[in-house]
């Protein structure tokens, strides 16, 4: 399993603790949901590699993926990098925008984790590709 996997985990696991909270999964998704509402920094990934993070508010996570809410609107298919600040330090996740919805004075902005779509199952042992990404997040 890659360090950022493992990470990513590691905050499911804190959070189910923390919070009480219980799973939340519906035909749509293939992994359970947290309600968190918990904060990270929101970073575009451009053209030339470079933005000033924005800071959003999570509103679920799950092993896949997060939603947050933003003052701004996101561009679907757009790349981010989620920082989130865990009990093992800060987590870098590279994402794809998959739906940005309009709702009360904010939008909701649904992203799935950019990671290779074998590492995203309970059995993604010795993955090379996930490590590669987690290499290229931890550099940035």
């Amino acid at each position: 399993m890659t360090a950022m996997r493992e990470q990513i985990d590691s905050l499911l696991n804190q959070i189910e603790r923390s919070l009480h909270a219980g799973t939340q999964t519906d035909g749509r998704r293939d992994s359970f949901r947290y309600v968190w509402p918990g904060h990270a920094a929101v970073q575009l990934v451009d053209s030339n590699g470079s933005s000033e993070p924005l800071l959003v508010t999570v509103g679920h996570i799950s092993r896949n993926s997060l939603d947050f809410r933003s003052p701004q609107r996101f561009k679907i298919d757009q790349k981010l990098l989620i920082i989130l600040e865990t009990d093992q330090g800060q987590l870098q996740i590279p994402a794809t925008v998959m739906h940005t919805t309009e709702s009360v004075l904010k939008f909701v902005i649904g992203v799935k984790f950019d990671l290779p779509d074998n590492c995203q199952t309970d059995d993604n042992s010795d993955c090379q590709a996930c490590e590669n990404i987690c290499q290229t997040a931890d550099e940035q």
